[in-house]
């Protein structure tokens, strides 16, 4: 949280968490009223919104605080039903927001198991989602007010959940907040990656008819900073970040490439160190983001 609120001076929301007068619970009570003031400004509205209103629904747990307990316990799904662990616990929660709020009378689906299922978050759950979302706060406060590049579909059901109770979500959202402790993970890496590192200046290719020339391949010796599973990207989502000279660089795999664990044996074999021959282009390290590094194109050969 510090690494963000320290690059973000002068912003509302900095302000917030920087003022000594107010207590914990000001603070978020006046986050909670910064960020009700962009959504009627309309940043934090879905355009064309003909369809029927969502409505907030209310459980009697932290429901961000479940998903964590959830997750540290590897509460998956049985194998009778099937699927990802974020579908099971999404549809529990659905369950469990139909019996305990408008629909009273409705009873559990058996076949989720729910008197399995423990309900109950720890404390340490609530403290940790409690650090989430007053990081997510931070940062699309800094994003809304900020950014000049319309916030995404994400970013909106994001902001809308953390402005609502702990106990209350729409159904629509669950999707974002299931994943976010995974999400917040990778955010926090890279939060450590631009303040670690070189951005690259901005680029944007240069429009021609021409037919494009193959990429000039270089020699590279890039050391071995990290792997990440980046949630969202289906196509790359196994990410592998290296350094050279203060300036980042990555190589993205889907997560079945038989590539990985031959790359796995090579960097452990020469101590996270890899010399290959590489074309490379900057890209903005995510989505709004205003830090570039070095993707490492395909067809890189080892040295």
């Amino acid at each position: 949280m510090s690494n963000i609120v320290d690059n973000y001076y002068n912003l509302p929301e900095v302000e917030i968490f920087d003022d000594p007068n107010m207590t914990d619970d000001e603070k978020k009570d006046a986050l909670g009223s910064l960020l009700q003031h962009q959504r009627r400004k309309g940043m934090f509205s879905i355009s064309g919104a003909n369809q029927p209103e969502d409505p907030l629904r209310t459980i009697e747990q932290d429901i961000l605080a479940l998903i964590l307990y959830w997750d540290d316990t590897d509460t998956h799904p049985p194998a009778s039903h099937g699927g990802s662990k974020y579908n099971y616990w999404c549809n529990i929660l659905r369950d469990s927001a139909r019996c305990q709020g408008s629909q009273p009378d409705a009873t559990p689906r058996p076949d989720y198991n729910f008197h399995e299922i423990v309900m109950t978050p720890r404390p340490q759950d609530i403290e940790r989602a409690k650090k989430i979302i007053d990081y997510y706060k931070v940062k699309l406060s800094h994003r809304a007010l900020t950014g000049d590049i319309p916030l995404s579909e994400y970013e909106i059901k994001l902001g809308n959940f953390i402005n609502t109770k702990p106990n209350q979500f729409k159904f629509d959202e669950l999707g974002v907040v299931v994943r976010l402790p995974e999400t917040y993970n990778v955010d926090l890496i890279f939060d450590r990656f631009i303040q670690d590192y070189d951005s690259l200046p901005p680029y944007e290719p240069e429009w021609t008819t021409d037919i494009p020339t193959p990429p000039t391949k270089r020699s590279l010796v890039l050391n071995f900073v990290r792997k990440v599973n980046v949630l969202g990207n289906r196509e790359n989502n196994i990410r592998y970040y290296f350094e050279c000279d203060k300036e980042l660089y990555c190589m993205r795999f889907p997560e079945n490439n038989s590539l990985l664990n031959v790359l796995d044996i090579v960097l452990e074999n020469n101590n996270n160190t890899l010399k290959i021959s590489a074309a490379t282009t900057p890209t903005v390290l995510y989505a709004n983001s205003k830090f570039w590094y070095n993707t490492i194109r395909d067809g890189w050969i080892l040295e």
